[in-house]
């Protein structure tokens, strides 16, 4: 299918606008849609015509997925490692473990990603023991969905964790007898990851460009057409500028490089070199390009990390330092502004939210924003009225996850009151002040299924069965806007990408049901018969038509 002209028709198609039968794509981009009759009137006798014809048989065809805030090595971990995600107990987890040890010589690391207690029949962690008996020979490393690990015995002694340890910073759980238990908590994880490191040879720009290209063609196979890289460090950022230039990035890349407290330890950043270059978020051409500098405040809500006006419904605080030095915060994010960046600030907790918008909101008086000036917030759980109208003022964005409801919400309950479930990510109250939003799926905190995603924005219910409450709920025509539309804006593509009007890139995924009339129960078992970039087929399902086929 390489001819110049391609007619979609007989379809279900939502632009992001309004529905329609069919689309004209010429070269790469959509240049007319319609009716089926209107197309076909105007491609003349498809015996003779020179237009490719492509019958999408009634299916649902929706805008490709920008997935806004996806951290790719994070998601090779998980494609190459013990993925965690669906797993029902631990007794399936050591199973993973155990099938991913037969692959392993003696002595060679085990990681994988992707669990939380909650999930499992057995209600409570993954501890050293339950790794002993997986894999007696490896040293394993299991990361929580955000903020702690798991490990083994054969980890701790590699790492020099005995009994009665207390790191410098972060916390190494221990039992009565004062032997660790194989739960590692926050900095203390940096200790774990050191030894792996150390062992292992430093991954070559070849080695980060076959992760990347495992984990993009893998999104490909659920509707993802672009995808925001938040984060990225220099090595990863030439192996993406590599891949780019040598035309091998098989969907579009939008790259928010490092600023300051990305890691979960605190501590400084040297300048990033693509910002020392002098240049600017929404350098670069169609397949890859620059978006905001990536900061971080605060930890998560499930670890009770998150910097919180309030309590926890225990009493407690967060205990741990905030990521950044905050004597230092207004500098960073005023220092970007006045370079010309935006910036996108990891801010969980209502109270980092707020002292990271007061911030902005100084930077923005030091200078009028830019075109390319997108700050936003990420994650920002619980907005105050003052995050909110801010947001409104001064058009800051926000980028939301509403599939850590149904991933990580049945454990919120141990974090704060229930009556604060209903307004958890309210992402219906941010669309109604005006502000933009985008869903994504922040893999490894989220599996990189984005129907996932989209469940968690319209049914609002974890997995556990806990209901969250519809005050919040997007329709699904609003959560696919948002995670086309809004992803598109916050990836600096906007004007190419997240719809289908004309003049736009031809970006679609081809859906095996109708997801708009569904019952939003069937979100989680919605899958892409195809993916269409630029109108090509670059990802068919085996199930799909086979005149759809890739050859």
């Amino acid at each position: 299918m390489s001819k110049d002209k391609t007619a979609f028709i007989n379809g279900r198609i939502f632009t992001g606008l309004e529905e329609v039968e069919a689309i004209l794509v010429e070269g790469n981009k959509v240049s007319i849609t319609g009716p089926t009759s209107l197309i076909l009137q105007m491609i003349g006798d498809p015996k003779t015509s020179s237009v490719q014809i492509v019958d999408l048989k009634g299916k649902r065809v929706i805008p490709g997925f920008v997935d806004s805030h996806n951290h790719v090595l994070a998601a090779c971990d998980l494609l190459e490692g013990v993925n965690c995600f669906g797993l029902k107990s631990i007794e399936e987890v050591k199973e993973a473990v155990a099938r991913k040890a037969q692959e392993k010589e003696k002595g060679e690391w085990i990681t994988g990603a992707g669990w939380i207690e909650s999930q499992f029949e057995e209600k409570r962690m993954i501890n050293r023991y339950d790794l002993d008996e997986a894999a007696p020979d490896n040293p394993v490393c299991l990361s929580r969905l955000f903020g702690l690990s798991s490990v083994n015995s054969k980890a701790l002694e590699a790492a020099g964790i005995g009994r009665g340890f207390v790191p410098t910073a972060g916390r190494v759980e221990l039992d009565e007898h004062q032997e660790p238990t194989g739960i590692i908590r926050e900095a203390a994880q940096g200790l774990i990851t050191q030894v792996i490191r150390a062992h292992e040879t430093e991954p070559s720009q070849e080695i980060l460009e076959r992760r990347i290209l495992l984990v993009l063609n893998e999104l490909l196979r659920y509707g993802v057409t672009s995808i925001l890289d938040p984060g990225i460090a220099g090595d990863v950022m030439r192996a993406y500028a590599s891949l780019w230039v040598q035309k091998k990035l098989p969907m579009r890349v939008s790259a928010m490089p490092t600023w300051h407290g990305k890691s979960v330890i605190q501590g400084e950043y040297l300048v990033n070199p693509i910002v020392e270059a002098g240049l600017q978020p929404g350098f670069g051409d169609s397949w890859f390009r620059l978006g905001n500098l990536k900061m971080a405040i605060d930890g998560g809500l499930g670890t009770k990390t998150a910097m919180m006006h309030e309590p926890f419904v225990d009493g407690t605080r967060s205990t741990i330092p905030a990521r950044v030095d905050l004597n230092q915060l207004g500098d960073y994010i005023s220092n970007a502004h006045l370079l010309g960046w935006g910036v996108g600030v990891h801010c969980c907790g209502d109270l980092a939210q707020d002292i990271c918008l007061a911030h902005m909101v100084d930077a923005i008086s030091k200078r009028n924003p830019l075109p390319y000036h997108r700050h936003h917030i990420i994650h920002g759980y619980l907005p105050t009225p003052y995050a909110l109208k801010v947001m409104s003022d001064y058009d800051i964005g926000i980028s939301l996850q509403p599939g850590f409801i149904y991933v990580e919400g049945d454990v919120y309950p141990q974090a704060i009151p229930e009556e604060k479930f209903f307004h958890f990510k309210p992402a219906k109250t941010y669309l109604n002040q005006g502000i933009k939003v985008a869903i994504n799926t922040d893999v490894p905190s989220g599996p990189y299924n984005p129907f996932v995603t989209l469940y968690g924005a319209v049914a609002r219910k974890t997995m556990g069965g806990l209901d969250f409450g519809k005050d919040e709920a997007l329709t699904a025509k609003e959560a696919v806007q948002c995670f086309t539309q809004g992803g598109a804006y916050l990836a600096y593509r906007d004007k190419e990408c997240g719809g289908l009007a004309e003049g736009k890139y031809a970006d679609m995924a081809v859906l095996d049901r109708d997801i708009f009339e569904i019952d939003p129960e069937e979100l989680l078992e919605t899958k892409a018969l195809a993916t269409i970039i630029g109108g090509q087929f670059v990802y068919v399902a085996d199930d799909a038509p086979n005149e759809w086929k890739l050859t």
